[in-house]
């Protein structure tokens, strides 16, 4: 994490988790309910409902707080990860002064040994956080909280 130490990785995950869980509730108006699991040991850290169409959807949750370069990097574990499980990776950029959404990425779990950086234990993501940038991550960049709820109800079938 860029500019500050005082953070664990473990704080700077449930920031995340709950951060992401109030803004789908609010973004979608109510319709995507996020749930947490019981003991996370298979790499999802939300499972979202779809009200409307009573499908839920696994997601993965990374977040970088702090200032952004020309990348940020979120690495999904092969220990944990499932590509056939339907769900998907939401990695968050956030600034940690103002909690406000710098940019987010929401990646179908199938998606992601096709645009990350294999390595022997992760798969390293390196998205370019700036808005008009045309990398490999562009086509699952959202710049705001309403876009990202709406990709999610369309995961979910909605």
């Amino acid at each position: 994490m860029a500019g500050r130490t005082g953070l664990t990785s473990s704080q700077r995950g449930t920031i995340a988790e709950v951060y992401l869980a109030a803004t789908l509730i609010s973004a979608s108006d109510g319709r995507l309910s996020p749930f947490t699991p019981v003991a996370d040991d298979h790499g999802i850290d939300l499972v979202v409902m779809d009200k409307e169409t009573g499908r839920c959807v696994p997601v993965q949750v990374k977040a970088w707080l702090g200032q952004a370069g020309r990348t940020v990097q979120f690495d999904v574990r092969r220990a944990t990860f499932r590509p056939d499980a339907g769900g998907a990776l939401v990695a968050l950029l956030l600034d940690p002064a103002t909690m406000r959404l710098d940019a987010a990425w929401m990646i179908p779990m199938d998606k992601i040994p096709g645009v990350s950086t294999g390595h022997a234990e992760k798969y390293a993501l390196t998205p370019n956080p700036s808005a008009g940038s045309r990398d490999r991550y562009a086509e699952f960049r959202h710049a705001d909280p309403a876009s990202l709820a709406a990709a999610l109800i369309g995961l979910s079938g909605g």
